[in-house]
């Protein structure tokens, strides 16, 4: 299995000779300069003020590699790429931090799980299915690098940057499953990057404000961090993203990886023995930037091929060609980094003859609009529902009430419901029968807890839907992740006493570890975010009109991960 995908394209690439002969008329005819700015990519956003704009031409007219789009409306921001691939001279890479898919820059595409609720999965077929669809949806926009997979092992429920995006604290899972995401991805024609290099799970410090220290050991760094790179450098992933992260046990300079030679060509490039492309994360983070003026300048003599999102682009191409006017750097070492990125672009086919960079707008909204894309979303969030009490061996038998009374005997109670996404539960669940709904609002005092409590008597069996969940901890206080105060989360749980209870929570697993209240409801469900799929999801589950097959991905609430309790 050793790096099949790159091996099958390196072979083909040196089967034609035409392709190398092309690469080296490309570099022959290249200024020192324009082949520094192949390197380096640039963010862009259709509100970006008129200088800026202005900067990013000067910087295609030199030669810019890339681009990485950000949170922008689709029909703006893609007018954008195609108004500055005008300009270039060699088509640039378009490239996204999609490890959602594409919603997770442009709102108007329906956003597919986050990998810890993939992890929930444990299905590689299925992964990989959300990574092909993935790459399909990006490369019909002429993106051809997302920056994902996550692989990072998250064994730390307080990190507050990785967290749900990595695919849980098992390393194999991690592994495995990035893998298929990978396969998937590249297999439609878009380039993944594992991140972030040597691994930023086990933190509880963002590198964007700061820079995380793992102050482990090298063995324990082998069996943990780095046991999913190197399952996807065999796997053939064609990018490796470096993180801003100071791992003392690999430089004990304490110097960022991301500009860290030992880190990036000792460890990655040479002992790893990894072929591809070496990327750094954005460097404009404070993770590397603070007390490092020239993170890029550093990045690149570190042994990066792409620097990412320079702080100043037009002083990195000045003191990068300053180093090689002095003889410091080495020209052929710039070919070789300037040939991996140019043959990248070759094999997404920029290079094709009669290639069009631009894309067409007139369509654009009914890409974002693909049924067979939601259908996948919908049964990855079927099947990812975990079940962390009770059984749900008979369903929610809803309409076998209606025949026996004038009003429902299911009651729903809505926590924080207040996203349109919510209805999609309801909406769902009066597919079975109907139901009376009474509403809990996020600032609910415990005096009005207990009056909805009141009206809930002469019902047997009450839903209870924790609605709009957070990915991470909140900032400006203590770092928590709950919804849902826990004393008032126990105070609801309370009502197990006259009733039974079937809750559903649509947030981050590691919740549960404030919210202990959960082992008082007949069935309690892990939802994992309040999207229209996963509220359907929940509904579904609840009905038994779908099976929920999840188990926990991370440990928490007292269970360890890879727990379910549902019995199928």
């Amino acid at each position: 299995m050793k790096r099949i995908l790159l091996t099958l394209m390196a072979a083909a690439a040196c089967c034609s000779g035409l392709f190398a002969q092309d690469i080296d008329a490309l570099l022959s005819g290249m200024s020192r300069r324009e082949k520094i700015a192949q390197l380096i990519i640039e963010a862009i956003e259709s509100t970006e003020a008129p200088g800026v704009r202005q900067a990013q031409e000067r910087l295609i007219r030199e030669g810019l590699g890339g681009l990485i789009v950000m949170d922008d409306g689709l029909v703006d921001n893609i007018q954008l790429v195609n108004e500055l691939q005008a300009l270039a001279k060699i088509p640039m890479l378009v490239s996204i931090d999609g490890e959602w898919g594409a919603a997770m820059r442009y709102y108007e595409f329906a956003a597919f799980p986050r990998a810890m609720q993939l992890g929930a999965l444990g299905d590689e077929a299925l992964v990989e299915q959300a990574g092909r669809a993935i790459g399909e949806e990006l490369r019909e926009l002429k993106i051809f690098v997302n920056y994902a997979p996550d692989v990072d092992v998250n064994n730390n429920p307080k990190n507050p940057v990785i967290n749900t995006r990595s695919f849980g604290e098992n390393r194999e899972n991690v592994a495995r499953l990035g893998a298929a995401f990978v396969r998937g991805m590249q297999g439609a024609g878009v380039w993944g990057s594992a991140k972030h290099f040597p691994g930023h799970g086990d933190t509880d410090i963002d590198s964007h404000n700061s820079l995380p220290v793992l102050a482990f050991d090298r063995s324990r760094l082998d069996s943990l961090e780095l046991y999913p790179f190197r399952r996807l450098i065999e796997e053939g992933v064609a990018m490796v993203m470096v993180g801003h992260l100071s791992i003392p046990a690999l430089d004990n300079t304490g110097t960022p990886a991301s500009i860290s030679k030992p880190i990036i060509t000792g460890l990655l490039r040479n002992e790893l023995d990894f072929p591809g492309i070496i990327i750094t994360d954005a460097l404009q983070m404070q993770g590397v930037a603070e007390g490092n003026a020239n993170a890029a300048t550093l990045a690149y003599k570190a042994g990066a091929d792409i620097l990412l999102m320079p702080q100043d682009s037009k002083q990195t191409l000045d003191e990068l060609d300053a180093a090689f006017r002095s003889e410091e750097l080495d020209e052929a070492d710039l070919d070789a980094r300037v040939r991996r990125v140019l043959e990248l672009k070759r094999r997404s086919g920029l290079l094709d003859p009669g290639y069009s960079p631009f894309v067409d707008t007139a369509t654009l909204l009914e890409k974002a609009h693909r049924p067979q894309t939601e259908e996948l979303i919908q049964t990855l969030c079927d099947r990812s529902m975990t079940v962390v009490k009770g059984k749900l061996r008979h369903p929610l038998r809803l309409r076998r009430h209606m025949a026996f009374t004038t009003r429902p005997r299911v009651a729903y109670v809505a926590f924080n419901a207040v996203s349109p996404e919510s209805a999609a539960f309801e909406a769902e669940l009066t597919k079975a029968g109907r139901i009376t709904r009474f509403d809990l609002p996020f600032d609910a005092t415990l005096e009005q807890i207990d009056s909805v409590g009141a009206l809930l008597l002469g019902y047997r069996d009450v839903i209870v839907g924790f609605h709009s969940g957070k990915p991470k901890p909140r900032t400006g206080g203590p770092q928590r992740f709950a919804t849902v105060d826990p004393d008032k989360f126990a105070r609801i749980a309370s009502w197990s006493k006259r009733h039974r209870l079937h809750g559903f929570y649509l947030g981050n697993p590691y919740d549960l570890n404030e919210l202990n209240g959960y082992k008082r409801f007949k069935t309690f469900i892990i939802g994992y975010s309040d999207t229209r799929f996963n509220n359907i999801a929940a509904a579904r589950a609840l009905t038994r009109r779908r099976s929920a097959r999840g188990s926990l991905p991370v440990g928490a609430g007292g269970l360890p991960a890879g727990y379910h309790s549902n019995v199928l």
